[in-house]
């Protein structure tokens, strides 16, 4: 029987509200608040889930 690689990728999201004096300071900010660990998501935060066959097994099919 043929075997398949099959990647499964959630997808975790969440809006944080960040004080800034513009998006890109604002995104820096929060990016050091998740590099930082003062972010840091869960299952509560999960959004999406894609369920594909494997780019590293050629499509999908194993040998």
């Amino acid at each position: 029987m043929p075997v398949y690689g099959i990647s499964v990728k959630e997808i975790l999201k969440r809006t944080v509200i960040v004080e800034a004096e513009n998006v890109e300071d604002a995104v820096r900010k929060a990016e050091e608040a998740v590099e930082c660990e003062e972010v840091i998501l869960d299952v509560d935060d999960f959004d999406d889930r894609e369920i594909v066959p494997s780019e590293y097994w050629g499509g999908g099919q194993g040998s």
